[in-house]
């Protein structure tokens, strides 16, 4: 998975800003998202993402999954992220 060649990021003390530059739109993230934004920049699968967050906050993977998951489809419904 990697973002489309149009579209910007930028990280911010609040979290990430992905601009998509064809439409214009622009998308805001927490630092939660961020962290999963960063995460897809440096290549990484979904599964890898989802293991490095439950042993960074020492939480279920499980609950984490559903989450990263969403989130992850929500960019790629917003022709952010190329599946």
């Amino acid at each position: 998975m990697e973002f489309k060649k149009h579209v910007q990021v930028r990280k911010e003390k609040f979290g990430m800003v992905i601009f998509e530059t064809l439409k214009e739109k622009v998308f805001v993230t927490n630092p939660t998202g961020a962290e999963i934004v960063e995460r897809l920049k440096d290549k990484k699968t979904p599964d890898t993402i989802i293991a490095e967050l439950a042993e960074q906050y020492g939480a279920d993977a499980g609950a984490i999954a559903e989450d990263v998951n969403c989130f992850i489809n929500n960019l790629v419904r917003q022709e952010v992220l190329a599946k």
